[in-house]
């Protein structure tokens, strides 16, 4: 299991990430969600982890341009590669890389069985089979590049059926006029951290800050949501009245 998977799970219980040595640093206040940034270069990766970033992924267009990239910065680190390739992991692992950043359509299958963690970037519009198909890939987070805006109900049960159907916790872009009852809800609906543009971060941080930690009555219970069974639609209570 990735760092960053540990620290993603306990959020989601309401734990602190500060128990696994890293998370919000020792002199401000716990954060209900970890604060990531995403597609950087080597220098803003850096920039992000000073100003209070919890992980970094920098960007390159293959394995041996991310080592580079990974070269002399200190953090819980990631890569996010345009082509990523079965025996490059190996590579990434030796050069700091926490996990990996891939869409599916640009990773070669081994990955998901590597010792990197692996961080999907999915479409929120898939419909129910192809999410669910992602359950047992043991996904370290299931990123959402979709930026929230102006949060509607529709839109935190619409992240909730990601985050049930794919059973592995949400990283969500946000802007940098977040609020902090859309942190709060994003935490209800599934997600474990928030990425966000790499030289504002100051104000998601404060607005973080002041999401209130879970009770312990919620602890554990997940992103407060159900899984429901594909068996359990309407169609299903037609079907055995007619067997009566």
């Amino acid at each position: 299991m990735s760092k960053l998977s540990e620290a993603l799970q306990r959020k989601r219980r309401g734990e602190s990430a500060r128990v696994m040595g890293f998370g919000a640093p020792a002199t401000g206040k716990d954060r209900a969600l970890l604060l990531g940034v995403t597609g950087v270069s080597a220098s803003d990766a850096a920039e992000a982890l000073e100003a209070g970033a919890d992980f970094a992924a920098v960007a390159a267009d293959d394995t041996e341009g991310a080592v580079a990239a990974l070269d002399g910065v200190d953090g819980l680190l990631g890569a996010q590669i345009g082509s990523l390739e079965a025996d490059g992991i190996e590579a990434l692992e030796e050069a700091g890389a926490d996990f990996v950043i891939a869409a599916p359509d640009e990773a070669a299958a081994g990955i998901v069985d590597s010792e990197v963690g692996l961080v999907l970037a999915a479409n929120e519009a898939w419909e129910d089979a192809p999410l669910r198909a992602l359950a047992p890939l043991s996904l370290d987070a299931v990123l959402v590049r979709e930026p929230v805006e102006g949060f509607t109900v529709a839109r935190r049960i619409s992240l909730a059926r990601v985050a049930a159907l794919c059973g592995a916790p949400l990283i969500v872009a946000v802007g940098p006029d977040v609020s902090t009852a859309d942190l709060a809800a994003l935490r209800e609906s599934g997600a474990g951290g928030v990425v966000g543009p790499a030289d504002e971060l100051a104000g998601i941080i404060e607005q973080l800050e002041a999401v209130p930690l879970r009770s312990p009555k919620r602890r554990g219970e997940g992103g407060g949501f159900a899984i429901v069974p594909p068996g359990s639609a309407a169609g299903d209570g037609e079907e055995l009245e007619d067997d009566d």
